[in-house]
């Protein structure tokens, strides 16, 4: 059996997540993520599968709310942090997803999706997904479009230290390539510097959409997120809900 081998890269993220991440209200993005459970899927008994999970700032909002959570991530630096001990983790790929079973439901929040940066890995990944949904079972992502990145590259830029970790962000987009990079420069005790480089795709709407329809999923809605209004292109996040052809 061909075992692939994960690259860590949020390593050094890891160690200061909560602080760079400490504006984000969790409890009221879990309030809206059930709120869209509740919408589309009636059975109270779902069972849940979230990808890219980070260390559990969102799940210790809805793990309780339901019968059955897995939980996972790319990267075990996160889930040895991870919020809830009791939860099953998994540490994979979301792209190439190492589970068998299928959920009701399946999150992806945050962004994650924005990681997968090309068209055509993008469609594998909704076509995997696919295969972990039962028949009546919905997807849920969200991303970031166009506006959100202009809007971080001129505010995200960040620094601070912790554990005695000293750290600095940089936000960069890349109109012509879509590209949003974030910069992280790590500086430790023992003098060493270390810098990690996240790299998200920024897609149109027209093209998830289109993405969307060649796989073998389909669009249930597209919410400006964080409400129940029609996504517009110009809106700063996208909420998706998708369900599977048949």
């Amino acid at each position: 059996m061909h075992v692939r081998k994960l690259k860590d890269k949020y390593h050094n993220v890891s160690l200061i997540y909560d602080q760079l991440m400490s504006g984000i209200n969790y409890r009221f993005w879990a309030k809206y993520v059930y709120q869209l459970i509740r919408r589309y899927h009636k059975n109270r008994n779902s069972s849940v599968l979230e990808l890219a999970a980070g260390n559990g700032n969102l799940t210790k909002f809805l793990y309780k709310k339901f019968k059955d959570y897995v939980v996972s991530d790319k990267s075990i630096s996160m889930l040895k942090n991870f919020k809830v001990s009791q939860l099953h983790t998994i540490c994979f790929d979301m792209l190439f997803p190492s589970v068998s079973k299928e959920f009701d439901v399946i999150l992806c929040s945050f962004d994650s999706v924005n990681y997968i940066l090309s068209k055509k890995k993008l469609k594998i990944f909704f076509n995997n997904i696919s295969s972990l949904m039962k028949e009546d079972g919905i997807f849920l992502f969200d991303v970031g479009l166009v506006r959100n990145s202009l809007h971080h590259q001129k505010y995200a830029s960040k620094s601070g230290s912790i554990n005695d970790v000293k750290f600095s962000r940089v936000s960069i987009f890349l109109p012509k390539s879509k590209i949003h990079k974030n910069i992280f420069e790590f500086y430790f005790n023992d003098g060493t510097k270390r810098i990690e480089i996240h790299r998200q795709k920024i897609f149109e709407l027209n093209e998830l959409f289109d993405i969307i329809d060649q796989s073998n999923l389909y669009v249930v809605d597209c919410f400006n997120a964080f409400t129940f209004k029609d996504c517009k292109e110009n809106n700063f996040r996208a909420q998706f809900v998708v369900k599977r052809k048949n």
